[in-house]
């Protein structure tokens, strides 16, 4: 990170918290160095979430981009009963490749793509962060900028860990930006089949006009590790303990769409 880059992250959280200033737009490729070195406990939390949270934002507001698009999508064909454009084929199909989708017909395609394109909200994301990377101090994370532990089979994508199992092959794998580690962590969360229940009840709380909850989100992490619900009370906790649930209604400098954990379609 540029000095430019660590001056400008370095913003007023309670006023973000408190729902009135924006998170800037900077997004750091890589943890600072200095991260590390950093001995009050308070102040290496609030460097972390600063670095973090816009990443998070980002990630987030990509994302609602394309589910807007889907819903549009969805209206277009169910509600005015109008045929999809080769253009919106070509887009559906690329989507329906990226998400693996099985359905074979455009409409349930949509509704399929309805449950996976969608945000994970601030708090969650935090938390896991938080719990993957040892706030940004794990040597994934500063040598990889892997903020979530994320595994790869491909030997040589990533980071061999010490304390690895013998006989087994898996490395954490490294990221060519934190941005991208954010991105990928969502992309997993939203297709892989161990986190059907967490879409599920996002799906639900959607359904219902609720807001998007981490809190409520982290019980379908159940198998992001291998202890279970011991990790979902741990990440609980760390949503509790941090106040993450103040940054689910953050939102980007120059983006007029705050808000993204409300309640919409």
């Amino acid at each position: 990170a540029s000095s430019w880059e660590l001056r400008k992250l370095d913003y007023d959280l309670a006023a973000v918290r408190r729902g009135v200033a924006p998170v800037p737009a900077v997004f750091v490729s890589e943890l600072p160095e200095t991260l590390r070195e950093i001995d009050d406990v308070a102040t290496m939390k609030q460097t972390f979430i600063r670095l973090v949270l816009p990443l998070v934002l980002e990630s987030n507001s990509r994302l609602l981009a394309k589910r807007q698009q889907v819903l549009e999508l969805q209206r277009r064909l169910i509600e005015r009963r109008l045929p999809l454009t080769q253009e919106h084929r070509a887009w559906l199909a690329e989507l329906v490749a990226d998400y693996r989708i099985e359905a074979d017909e455009p409409a349930e395609q949509i509704a399929a793509l309805r449950l996976r394109v969608d945000i994970v909200p601030p708090s969650l994301a935090l938390a896991q962060a938080v719990t993957e990377s040892g706030w940004g101090r794990s040597r994934f994370a500063v040598r990889g900028n892997a903020l979530y532990g994320q595994r790869t089979w491909s030997e040589g994508a990533g980071i061999v860990p010490h304390a690895r199992a013998e006989g087994e092959s898996y490395e954490v794998r490294a990221f060519r930006s934190l941005l991208q580690s954010v991105q990928m962590y969502m992309r997993n969360i939203n297709r892989h089949p161990a986190y059907e229940e967490l879409r599920a009840r996002r799906a639900a709380l959607r359904a219902a006009g609720a807001s998007v909850d981490g809190w409520t989100l982290a019980e379908g992490l159940t198998r992001y590790a291998e202890t279970g619900e011991e990790y979902v009370d741990m990440l609980r906790d760390i949503i509790v303990a941090n106040r993450f649930r103040d940054f689910d209604d953050a939102w980007i400098e120059g983006i007029s769409t705050a808000r993204l954990t409300q309640p919409s379609s």
